[in-house]
């Protein structure tokens, strides 16, 4: 959507249909760049709007469960891509029998 405005007192733009079409409101953040010779802006929280699922409960479980295991040493590593593709395939393929036979 291209809205063209005429800049206000104090550099002041509205954004009131974008705002509306992104979900903004009052008291949320955006980040604001220049880029390529033009102004960015781009919704943000604490972290940035389009990471916020991983700072989600099921991620940070998921996120130390796999910092537990590298710890742990449970991990394996390959010589090249070939052969980490082959053992990701073997693992759906078993994941698949798994569940057929359930």
């Amino acid at each position: 959507m291209a809205i063209v405005q005429q800049i206000q007192k104090r550099m002041i733009v509205s954004l009131a249909q974008i705002a509306k079409d992104l979900n903004l409101h009052e008291g949320d953040h955006v980040l604001i760049e220049e880029k390529d010779g033009g102004i960015f802006l781009r919704p943000v929280d604490w972290v940035d709007k389009n990471q916020k699922y991983f700072w989600t409960k099921e991620w940070q479980e998921k996120i130390k469960q796999s910092q537990e295991a590298l710890e742990n040493g449970e991990y394996k590593t390959f010589s090249n891509m070939e052969e980490a593709i082959k053992d990701l395939e073997e693992l759906a393929h078993a994941n698949n029998n798994k569940n057929q036979t359930i």
